[in-house]
Parts: C-alpha cells; sequence; structure tokens
C-alpha cells in the first residue's frame, strides 16, 4: 500500500531504523518534510531530537509523549518541542506527514539503480 502520489514516490526515500515504514524526504536548508507510510504499522522506540509537527492523513498513532500517551486519527495534529522524548504504535494503513526543525533529521537512502 502506498497512497501518495507520483511526485512523492519520486522523492529520496529515507535511511530509517524503522523496517515497516517508508518515508519520503523533501528537505531544504531550514528543516525537512516527511511523507511516511506504514503499511503493517510500526512501533517506534522512544527517541528524542529537535521540534517536530506531525498529521495523519490515515490510519492512527498512539503516541507516547514524556509519561502522556494519545491518539492522534486521521485528521489530527500533534507537535513535539525540543528534545522532548516520544515513541509511537503506528497502525496498519496509517499516512502521516512530518516536518522537522532540523535540517539535518533525517538522510536519504541509496535508491537501487
Amino acid at each position: 500500500m502506498n497512497d501518495w502520489p507520483d511526485w512523492v514516490q519520486r522523492l529520496p526515500i529515507i535511511d530509517t531504523p524503522f523496517p515497516c515504514g517508508c518515508g519520503y524526504l523533501l528537505a531544504g536548508t531550514d528543516g525537512q518534510v516527511v511523507f511516511w507510510s506504514f503499511p503493517t504499522g510500526a512501533s517506534v522506540p522512544r527517541h528524542q531530537h529537535g521540534p517536530q509537527l506531525g498529521l495523519v492523513l490515515a490510519g492512527r498513532v498512539e503516541l507516547t509523549v514524556g509519561d502522556e500517551e494519545r491518539t492522534v486519527c486521521a485528521g489530527e495534529h500533534f507537535s513535539l518541542g525540543d528534545q522532548v522524548p516520544h515513541a509511537a504504535v503506528v497502525a496498519p494503513g496509517t499516512l502521516v506527514i512530518e516536518v522537522f526543525a532540523d535540517p539535518e533529521r533525517h538522510a536519504p537512502a541509496q535508491r537501487p539503480a
């Protein structure tokens, strides 16, 4: 399952440690936007980084921020401050757009020739 349009799918794929997610990277000098697809869902371990915004377009994300848990459903968004620890369980079929303040948060993977 990949519901992103062709132009998104032509963006660089992210080199990510979560094997169940696929992210397409749009990067600039002031930050990054990642178009995530989770066909089979995913468990994202606790981590932290610079500020982030997220918009769930389809599916849902069980988000743990610090010690608080919340469900972010399609049409809802979340915001994470600088270096705030967080983790997530992502439902199968979820699409998320995330915006990162850090212009080097994610690195593109090498696409096969």
